[in-house]
């Protein structure tokens, strides 16, 4: 369960194969190992050692996989950094994990400014500027250093909505756990290439690096997902196992080459972070392609709840079955179980959970309570043990003393002719204290009106969750790196929405 071992066996087994393509750059497994035993020495020369914190602001590229194999052979600690991240916070978060060292390069660097004015001590190795080649490139041997699978692997930041970013402590073993599920969902072996189209810093990317690197499958990494760029690449390279968030589907869905590209390589699609809509489904099936879709969160090392492709519209809504060697339930307030049918909390055990926050024992006492992982987020078990997210519990609103889920609204609003994304949120109401509002982008030429809205939801939701406002943007949603849409911020955007619009119902 060590993951140094894992790339190790990879490169005496398959050693001339290649691990990771990077544009016209290959990088078989052997050398893989060897340049991350390499930089695992120069690490070490510079003070990493075991349980060590190495920071990592970088974009897909291979010195990220590098820099991962090499801190497990060291048993350090790897802390990825959104890339989003502004100066104030990469400051906190490699304070907060008193790196020894970050690993970076030259776009991003400058992020760094203020960490280094806080941490004058702090080194930093550039993939650009020679410096992280003088280590790699050394061709040395690191010192044997032994490791545990229970030992810390990553931090993983989460995005800081609520707050400083909290560090999830993710072991050796958790991802071990997660990457063999997801491999074996997928049936993802040696003879597989997967297309990443997101990056590693964020936790989905990361995870499905790893399932690379477990599954000994080629990883074909890009510096930014493009949809022409993802299209062309399936098609040439072969692609045979794509997984992301529903976003990149419908953005892949939508471009012009999408009906002209050969995409039946695909034998494994897989999507998390939300519902895929059943048009979006549809679209796919169409071309031959099921789709996996996966409930995940970066505290059970993006593993947690997932939906066999087979029962992809047999089970409409449902984010599926826990996950191989896990349990999961639906829990009320006090953590009690809830019959089936109830919304509750969405509670999850087994080998692939954190083992808590990082130097955060208030927020880990929060979310860890009697061996099981609260998630924040609301859902539903049917009587077949299926379950069901109805959403996130800070984004649901309450309207007239009634609880309304925008995810509900959201799914029923989905494949609406000409609109490329929306999201639902709660604005405030004299009356109803807050009524449902839809932000929606649409395409160029196209009209979104409120009788499009209302003919979706009249009849279908009670009259209470049915949308009172519309709002039509030219620009996209904001989003995370994992894009998902940031609804904290639309509810701060659009906080007046009641005193500037006029309500469509």
């Amino acid at each position: 369960m060590i993951w140094g071992d894992t790339v190790a066996y990879w490169a005496r087994w398959q050693g001339g194969r290649t691990a990771i393509r990077f544009g016209e750059r290959d990088l078989t497994w052997a050398e893989l190992s060897d340049r991350a035993s390499s930089l695992a020495a120069g690490l070490a020369d510079l003070g990493v050692a075991h349980g060590d914190r190495v920071g990592l602001l970088m974009s897909n590229r291979p010195e990220f996989i590098e820099t991962v194999i090499a801190c497990a052979r060291l048993g350090a600690i790897v802390c990825p950094f959104n890339l989003r991240f502004t100066a104030p916070e990469l400051a906190f978060v490699v304070g907060n994990a008193d790196c020894i060292v970050v690993v970076t390069e030259s776009a991003l660097r400058p992020g760094l400014s203020l960490a280094l004015e806080r941490a004058p001590h702090l080194a930093v190795v550039d993939a650009d500027d020679g410096s992280f080649e003088r280590l790699a490139g050394a061709g040395r041997t690191a010192s044997p250093v032994a490791v545990s699978p229970d030992d810390p692997f990553f931090i993983c930041y989460t995005s800081g909505t609520t707050g400083d970013p909290k560090g999830a402590v993710l072991t050796h073993r958790s991802w071990f756990y997660a990457s063999m599920v997801r491999a074996l969902q997928g049936g993802i072996n040696l003879n597989d290439r997967i297309l990443l189209p997101f990056p590693m810093a964020f936790t989905g990317g990361l995870a499905l690096s790893l399932v690379a690197m477990w599954s000994g499958a080629q990883l074909v990494l890009e510096p930014a997902f493009d949809p022409a760029r993802a299209l062309h690449l399936i098609e040439s390279q072969r692609i045979t196992v794509f997984m992301a968030v529903p976003t990149i589907f419908q953005q892949m869905s939508l471009h012009p080459n999408f009906a002209s590209t050969d995409i039946s390589s695909i034998r494994c699609a897989s999507s998390g972070g939300a519902t895929v809509p059943v048009p979006l489904l549809r679209t796919y099936l169409e071309r031959g392609i099921t789709m996996t879709q996966t409930y995940t969160l970066t505290e059970v090392s993006a593993s947690g709840i997932t939906l066999p492709y087979h029962q992809a519209l047999e089970r409409v809504g449902s984010c599926g079955v826990p996950a191989m060697h896990s349990e999961a339930r639906i829990v009320d307030e006090n953590g009690n179980e809830v019959p089936p049918g109830t919304v509750g909390e969405i509670a999850i055990r087994g080998p692939e959970v954190m083992i808590g926050y990082w130097r955060n024992p208030e927020a880990t006492a929060a979310t860890l309570r009697n061996g099981w992982c609260h998630t924040g987020d609301l859902g539903t078990m049917d009587a077949d043990g299926y379950f069901y997210v109805v959403d996130r519990a800070k984004d649901m609103l309450i309207s007239g003393g009634l609880n309304v889920y925008p995810a509900e609204i959201e799914r029923q609003l989905a494949g609406i002719d000409g609109v490329l994304e929306l999201a639902v949120i709660g604005v405030p109401d004299d009356k109803w204290g807050e009524t449902p509002a839809v932000i929606a982008v649409a395409q160029s030429g196209t009209t979104i009106t409120a009788e499009m809205v209302l003919e979706r939801c009249v009849g279908q939701l009670a009259d209470f969750k049915l949308p009172r406002y519309l709002v039509v943007r030219p620009e996209p949603l904001p989003r995370n790196m994992s894009g998902k849409v940031l609804k904290a911020d639309l509810r701060r955007q659009y906080a007046d929405l009641p005193s500037t619009a006029s309500p469509i119902r």
